[in-house]
């Protein structure tokens, strides 16, 4: 019978979460055919604070801004139209290297609040593709103790 009521809490836990939008989404460039070389990150979810929820004595540093990427390259075996590729993709284009690009900017950062996050790609042909997040928020730092 416990087992029963942990799924029912489970299952409506996950329909909670769906309805307030934290659905993550897996963001990994995967380059086509034979993958010869991979090693990538990439976001998968992140959730920030608003206005309304800085902690007590927060005060506000102003607009942080970073950005990360991934690459991937491909090169066709042969000239033909449904020729298989030889790939290979690399980058840290994760939540946590954007963050720690901005950190390096502003040393005092303890948080940010009132993110926005834009994806930016660029492909040519089958040849390079590339991704890469930008985080534009309001950063704030503590008071020193």
């Amino acid at each position: 019978m416990n087992i029963l009521a942990l799924a029912a809490l489970l299952a409506a836990s996950g329909l909670w979460a769906q309805e307030q939008g934290t659905e993550a989404e897996f963001n990994i460039l995967v380059p086509g055919g034979l993958l010869v070389f991979m090693v990538s990150e990439a976001p998968l979810s992140f959730m920030t604070l608003t206005p309304g929820e800085l902690p007590a004595g927060a005060v506000d540093i102003g607009e942080v801004r970073g950005q990360a990427c991934q690459q991937g390259f491909a090169l066709p075996t042969s000239l033909s139209l449904t020729a298989t590729s030889v790939a290979a993709a690399a980058g840290d284009g994760g939540y946590r290297k954007v963050l720690e690009t901005i950190r390096k900017t502003k040393p005092e950062l303890a948080g940010v609040y009132d993110v926005k996050v834009d994806v930016h790609n660029l492909g040519i042909f089958i040849f390079y593709h590339r991704d890469c997040i930008e985080i534009i928020g309001r950063g704030f730092r503590l008071p020193q103790s």
